[in-house]
């Protein structure tokens, strides 16, 4: 190895190539901030104007469950280079992602059983 030279990093990407992964790179960062942006707003604006209520606190969840999709989405597929990889690939990632955010809603899901449980038996 020759410490002299400079590292050849990207060099093999055509100016073309590097456009277009710069170009894709600033895009997913506009869409994440702006998706970012309307998540901050709208939970302030929740809490400031319908925080006492309580109301449609269930839309104000989907809206932020589904932002937060949107942008796992893009983070995986331009800063985790999974857009450019094979199904097979991209399915061995995905799929035990898929079951952490099921065993998320499931042990969400028990531990409010358990507790209406732990209250219609009073025991604690």
């Amino acid at each position: 190895m020759n410490f002299d030279e400079p590292v050849q990093g990207h060099l093999h990407w055509t100016e073309g190539e590097y456009n277009d992964s710069r170009q894709d790179v600033m895009k997913t960062i506009i869409i994440l901030s702006v998706v970012t942006i309307a998540e901050v707003g709208i939970a302030i604006g929740y809490d400031h104007f319908m925080g006492e209520k309580g109301t449609g606190k269930i839309f104000v969840n989907m809206i932020m469950a589904i932002a937060s999709i949107i942008k796992v989405y893009f983070i995986m597929g331009t800063f985790m280079h999974l857009k450019h990889e094979k199904k097979w690939f991209i399915m061995t990632v995905l799929l035990p992602f898929c079951f952490l955010i099921w065993a998320i809603i499931a042990f969400t899901y028990e531990g409010a059983s358990w507790q209406a449980m732990r209250g219609w038996l009073n025991l604690f």
